[in-house]
């Protein structure tokens, strides 16, 4: 058995700027104004180190103690925004026909390892049209401190269904250097796919074992990956 943990946020979906617009809301429905999220690297980055950043940049003591109102007001936030349909996240070019080839694939379990927030991102997947049941085991942003720390509580979940986890079959898939690397510090396989901010050239230089410029021909990449 094999298990493919999937990216969300410029991997599977295309957001819009639907979680930055809702996080910022949120904020400063909280905390006023001066809330803000400008200059502070999303990607693959965690929905909880994020709001880390953005409280120590403005100054609020103990960003700790506010947390847990911040994770429900983003939440509200955002499913206000899903409603009104003011930004829709839509399903990125390729992953339609990756996952439809996935599917056949009774010896490849899927997951995720995302920083969206555990209640956040079946959000996101109903809404650009993925069903979050596709994905058997999960791992989100409010389960560790860190995206490595992800990977390996994805591959606890992934024991927990009856399988040995092994590292070596096991495969991250994202758009960003992060996922990169927690992929190589959990010595799992990983493939970038520049379907994000960070460009093919820019993803070839983090030493992930694959670099495409989408997921059209992903079933086929894996079947070869392993296949070595």
């Amino acid at each position: 058995m094999y298990l493919v943990l999937f990216d969300i946020d410029g991997t599977l979906l295309r957001s819009q700027g639907l979680g930055s617009g809702a996080m910022e809301r949120a904020g400063r429905r909280l905390f006023g104004p001066t809330f803000s999220l400008e200059g502070i690297d999303f990607g693959g980055a965690l929905d909880p180190w994020i709001f880390g950043q953005a409280a120590s940049r403005m100054g609020l003591a103990e960003p700790h103690v506010h947390h847990d109102a911040f994770h429900e007001a983003y939440l509200v936030e955002l499913a206000l925004s899903l409603e009104r349909k003011e930004r829709l996240p839509s399903i990125i070019p390729g992953v339609e026909t990756a996952l439809l080839g996935l599917a056949t694939r009774t010896h490849m379990t899927l997951g995720l390892v995302t920083g969206n927030y555990t209640r956040a991102a079946p959000l996101k997947l109903r809404a650009a049209g993925l069903d979050p049941a596709r994905f058997v085991v999960g791992a989100f942003g409010d389960d560790g401190p860190t995206r490595p720390d992800l990977v390996r509580i994805a591959m606890q979940k992934w024991g927990a269904l009856g399988t040995t986890p092994d590292c070596r079959r096991v495969v991250v898939i994202g758009d960003t250097p992060r996922d990169v690397d927690c992929a190589q510090k959990n010595g799992c396989r990983s493939i970038a796919v520049a379907t994000g901010w960070h460009d093919f050239d820019e993803l070839s230089r983090t030493g992930a074992d694959e670099v495409v410029r989408d997921l059209s021909d992903l079933v086929a990449l894996l079947e070869r990956m392993w296949a070595t």
